[in-house]
């Protein structure tokens, strides 16, 4: 009787830890923060392009504005 009590516990275990994580990844999906992240990475991407055009029209030497560590 003692081992199905330890594979009930078991089991309620992992249905919390699986609705847990379930609530988590839809507060993620709400917030929108993945599609936010994407829009910056893809305007920093066009300020780098346009600086390199910037710097390629004045023939300055290639001095880094922007960090490539972003």
């Amino acid at each position: 009787m003692e081992v199905a009590g330890i594979f009930v516990i078991l089991l309620l275990c992992l249905i919390a830890i699986l609705i847990v994580a379930a609530v988590v990844r839809y507060a993620v999906d709400s917030s929108k923060t993945s599609k936010k992240l994407g829009d910056l990475i893809t305007e920093v991407q066009y300020l780098r392009n346009e600086i390199r055009k910037q710097n390629d029209n004045k023939k300055i030497e290639n001095k880094h504005i922007i960090d490539e560590r972003v």
